[in-house]
């Protein structure tokens, strides 16, 4: 695949209704997957003394402040699929942008807590946020044209790339 058509073809997928919807089935897992950790706080770990935590430190900050923020992204990003749908891709453009931020904003928060948890646990929230971003931040790039030259097909950037999951992205009569 020529990496003109690569580029054409992530193009189209980065913009795509179902990229999107990706990006929304990822944002519900993480959030359930944080509520499901913090749930195992609260039933396994009463035996924690964080007297001396700071407040940003305990579980509470997450459950009180990063919480709700995904939420709001969520439906943030459902209402801009609906939009993307129409032909509005500035909402999706939006929130995106915003998860841009995201990280920023959390950098207060501290996932020390997350230390008295399996694993697993953990990861049922970590893993997907991370797909998310990754996934949030292809789109932002992708719909608002901030992509440098080359960037879009750098995998270092967007991620491992699947030349042949591109190809259901071809237009009637385009060749690879």
């Amino acid at each position: 695949m020529t990496p003109e058509m690569k580029k054409k073809l992530l193009t189209r997928k980065f913009s795509s209704i179902e990229y999107m919807q990706e990006l929304e089935h990822y944002m519900e897992q993480a959030i359930q997957g944080l509520i499901d950790a913090l749930k195992y706080f609260d039933e396994h770990c009463q035996h924690i003394d964080m007297s001396t935590w700071q407040p940003a430190e305990k579980p509470e900050a997450w459950r009180d402040r990063a919480l709700p923020n995904f939420n709001r992204i969520l439906s943030s990003t459902r209402k801009a699929i609906d939009y993307a749908k129409q032909g509005d891709l500035s909402y999706i453009e939006g929130v995106t942008g915003s998860m841009q931020g995201l990280s920023k904003d959390m950098d207060v928060l501290s996932d020390r807590w997350v230390d008295y948890i399996p694993k697993d646990v953990a990861y049922a929230h970590g893993i997907p946020m991370g797909k998310a971003r990754k996934i949030a931040s292809n789109i932002w790039h992708t719909v608002g044209e901030y992509f440098e030259d080359g960037e879009i097909v750098d995998e270092e950037i967007t991620g491992p790339i699947d030349e042949q999951d591109l190809l259901r992205y071809l237009q009637p009569g385009e060749q690879v």
